[in-house]
């Protein structure tokens, strides 16, 4: 919707339209400052499964409330020609330094919160391998992908916003379509991306900060070798990592602990959190069964479901980055292939 405002509120401002009646103009400037702070919670909401808005958030909204109301009140207590001269100005591109400066303020305010989204979805990936075996369906590529186009869309808009002021208007007036167009593709590709997204992982737990792992943890080191000794027997016995949708809670359920406790196992006992710990196992079979198949017409995706990877994408990444070689190069290198 904001989108919509402020592409119309351009095309108007472009062919004149406030010019002739200054009195509608800037009425969703200060929405841009709501942008940020929206984007920021629609990342939580996504990710943390028990996220709910607070009356503390409310405070990230005081920028716009501040600025539409300090703002509106000075333009509107102006004479209407000044009004008008405002809109000349701003039409033609003759604007004050003051102009640049407070927006480039709005503009660093936007990245900010950019960043804050970029680095929740960081730390969501990070955290779902201490408790996922397969991530390819909950690592949220679809929202990283809306954030990534919005970043793109917010720098096409920087651009655009300082290039009158470097003379290049005649640029500016040619090229005034690619900002439209960028626009066209992101809602159409964000469109299909949701078309193909799966079930959205019900998310998280949402922590509020960051807390330092294991904080408090009562773990002892004579139960972690109890814990660690239950697991290598599982593991060895029962190869769980064959399920391809393996959580840790379910492995924790097997050994009788708790998931926390076998994450912290895991952890320090192998230095892996349990997305490496389980898929360096499912290499070790894949490579088991390339070796001693004797059968010529074994595929890769055959390999790939036998040692239970579900993705053919993340199958081929984690062998490559455990072997240094694709599935393919490793089974034509093998003796007798």
């Amino acid at each position: 919707m904001w989108l919509a405002l402020n592409l119309g509120d351009g095309v108007l401002s472009y062919y004149g339209f406030y010019e002739q009646f200054p009195a509608l103009a800037h009425l969703e400037d200060g929405l841009i400052l709501v942008v940020g702070p929206l984007l920021y919670f629609y990342t939580l909401s996504m990710i943390y499964m028990d996220f709910s808005f607070r009356k503390y958030h409310a405070l990230h909204l005081l920028p716009f409330i501040l600025v539409t109301v300090i703002y509106q009140t000075y333009y509107h207590l102006q004479p209407v020609e000044d009004q008008k001269l405002i809109q000349t100005a701003i039409t033609q591109q003759q604007l004050p330094v003051v102009f640049y400066v407070v927006i480039s303020l709005i503009y660093l305010q936007v990245g900010a919160y950019l960043c804050y989204s970029f680095s929740e979805v960081h730390r969501y990936r990070a955290k779902i391998k201490d408790r996922f075996s397969s991530i390819d369906k909950i690592n949220l590529d679809w929202l990283a992908f809306m954030l990534w186009f919005v970043l793109v869309v917010f720098l096409i808009s920087v651009v655009y916003t300082f290039l009158p002021a470097t003379g290049l208007r005649r640029v500016f007036e040619e090229s005034i379509m690619v900002p439209f167009c960028g626009i066209f593709i992101f809602t159409n590709a964000v469109v299909w991306k949701g078309l193909k997204q799966p079930e959205i992982f019900s998310g998280i737990e949402y922590a509020g900060t960051e807390e330092r792992k294991y904080s408090g943890s009562p773990l002892t080191d004579n139960e972690k070798a109890q814990i660690l000794q239950r697991l290598e027997h599982i593991v060895r016995a029962e190869k769980p990592y064959l399920q391809s949708d393996l959580t840790i809670d379910q492995l924790a359920e097997k050994i009788n602990t708790s998931s926390k406790k076998l994450s912290q196992t895991i952890n320090a006992s192998f230095r892996q959190n349990f997305f490496d710990y389980v898929n360096t196992y499912r290499i070790e079979e894949a490579k088991r069964i390339m070796k001693e198949s004797l059968d010529p017409k074994l595929t890769v995706l055959e390999v790939m479901y036998q040692s239970g990877f579900n993705s053919k994408s993340s199958f081929n990444s984690i062998f490559r980055k455990e072997t240094g070689r694709t599935p393919s190069e490793f089974r034509r290198l093998l003796p007798g292939l």
